[in-house]
């Protein structure tokens, strides 16, 4: 009797880590390669449906303070100058917060269980730069600011109120006029996947992921400081009570960095082990990975940091030697060009939703 053989094999899928269905992490397999791929590629999204969106109507329509309103087909967009280079995104809200706030939270355990750095990636982004938009239609000397629209609307995810608002953010206008702000219509060499924007999102390089609107259909440029909804009320921690300050908002990526080999779980052979990862900080350059192997008492620079491209995070690796059999609580530190170090404490303490949180993190791991 012939017995047909089937394949077993578990491929790695994305991690959902909210009820509504709207946030999904990136395996912590597929963070050990320098570029994501699409199906891998975390999600953050506000709405469980996405826009779909008609590419033989579409448009992008540019108004406010500019002296030439237009309204842009996707072919216009791909006529002009393409550029290409990678990006590291990551959500605001990627890392588990201390355990003290995770029952007040409600934080996934399926993030808990891949200690939630899945909520980023590094991909290869093309599109045209959003300054040759922006000077074709002549931005007036009376901007301040460049608002996108996004076709993403409904309620507020987490209390449903206001019960309808779309996807609003703004960029400063020299943020806006920098040439490697893009408006983006490929990933890693493919049209952009629904879930990321299709057809066209903006790409903020070096700024966290929300900034980044998806689904683009407006440029608003504007002549004061807009007070949107997801600008305002949303993506900000509380500072110290009595701070000048009352709120941070986030913009700029944080220093950061991430144990990818071994992944949660893997066991380590006593003979030794190549520890690798990841750091970025934006807009600024890594200039130094640390690793400890006993909960941060100790620190050792690592062996090597590989040089990143465009906007992408830098890999590096460690070859360690365990002292011996048993359980190791494994860290990485990374400094930047400006002297910036991950702090070893939870940043935003008075606020605790976790937004911006660039700690140093343990990662568990068994040798054997």
């Amino acid at each position: 009797m012939a017995i047909q053989q089937i394949s077993t094999k578990v491929e790695p899928q994305l991690i959902p880590t909210n009820a509504g269905l709207r946030t999904f992490a990136t395996p912590p397999s597929a963070l050990q390669n320098d570029i994501v791929p699409n199906d891998l590629y975390y999600i953050r999204n506000h709405w469980k449906e996405c826009p779909e969106i008609d590419i033989a109507t579409y448009r992008l329509n540019v108004d406010g303070e500019v002296n030439n309103p237009l309204s842009l087909s996707y072919e216009d967009l791909k006529q002009l100058p393409q550029k290409r280079f990678q990006v590291t995104f990551e959500c605001c809200g990627n890392s588990p917060v201390p355990e003290y706030y995770t029952k007040a939270l409600r934080i996934s355990t399926v993030m808990e269980g891949i200690k939630g750095h899945g909520i980023m990636g590094n991909a290869e982004w093309a599109g045209v730069s959003l300054k040759d938009v922006l000077e074709k239609a002549g931005v007036k000397s009376s901007a301040v600011e460049v608002m996108f629209e996004g076709a993403d609307h409904g309620p507020d995810e987490t209390v449903g109120d206001p019960p309808e608002v779309t996807y609003e953010r703004s960029l400063p206008l020299a943020k806006a006029m920098h040439p490697d702000t893009l408006l983006a219509y490929e990933m890693n060499g493919e049209p952009l996947p629904l879930n990321h924007g299709y057809p066209l999102r903006l790409l903020v390089s070096g700024w966290y992921g929300m900034n980044s609107v998806k689904w683009l259909v407006g440029l608003h440029v504007l002549d004061h400081e807009f007070k949107g909804f997801y600008q305002t009320e949303r993506y900000m921690t509380a500072n110290e009570p009595g701070a000048a300050i009352p709120y941070t908002y986030y913009t700029k990526l944080k220093v950061k960095s991430i144990i990818t080999n071994p992944v949660p779980g893997e066991i380590i052979p006593a003979s030794g082990y190549t520890l690798a990862g990841a750091a970025w900080s934006g807009e600024d350059k890594i200039t130094k990975v640390e690793i400890s192997a006993d909960g941060g008492d100790t620190w050792s620079p690592v062996d090597v940091i590989h040089p990143n491209s465009g906007y992408s995070w830098y890999r590096w690796e460690y070859r360690w030697q365990p002292k011996g059999p048993g359980h190791y609580t494994l860290m990485s530190k990374a400094t930047n060009d400006k002297g910036d170090t991950q702090p070893m404490e939870f940043p935003n303490k008075w606020d605790g939703r976790g937004y911006g949180n660039n700690m140093v993190f343990p990662f568990e791991a068994e040798v054997r």
